[in-house]
């Protein structure tokens, strides 16, 4: 027996060929798995101001005082840690790329759950 196919509202599927008319469809990686996503024009437009701004080295000094206002987590890292992370984000999202950027903060966190005490290594 096949699985039987789940209908969505006529007003669904028009919304989101509307917005992938908008250009507002892209692809997100969820646990390890690229997967299609409708993403708010807001937050698109907030992630290409972030990857500007990252241009900008006066604005990109800045980001290693602000990493653990925005992770908690890096809370635990040294100053020196902060700025090599910052500088591995930066390159990841001036880069455009999710992946590398996943991958930067997943080994930062791991990094300093370990040096917080919540993970071994």
């Amino acid at each position: 027996m096949g699985q039987s196919t789940r209908e969505l509202p006529a007003d669904t599927l028009v919304s989101a060929v509307d917005s992938a008319r908008r250009g507002v469809v892209t692809h997100i990686t969820f646990q390890g798995e690229r997967v299609a996503a409708i993403v708010s024009e807001s937050t698109l437009a907030m992630s290409q101001l972030l990857a500007a701004l990252l241009t900008s080295e006066m604005a990109a000094s800045a980001l290693p005082a602000v990493l653990p206002a925005a992770f908690p987590w890096a809370r635990s890292l040294p100053d020196d840690h902060l700025v090599t992370f910052a500088g591995e984000l930066r390159e990841a999202v001036v880069a455009e790329s999710p992946e590398q950027v996943e991958r930067v903060l997943a080994d930062w966190q791991a990094v300093a759950e370990v040096r917080a005490g919540e993970r071994s290594t």
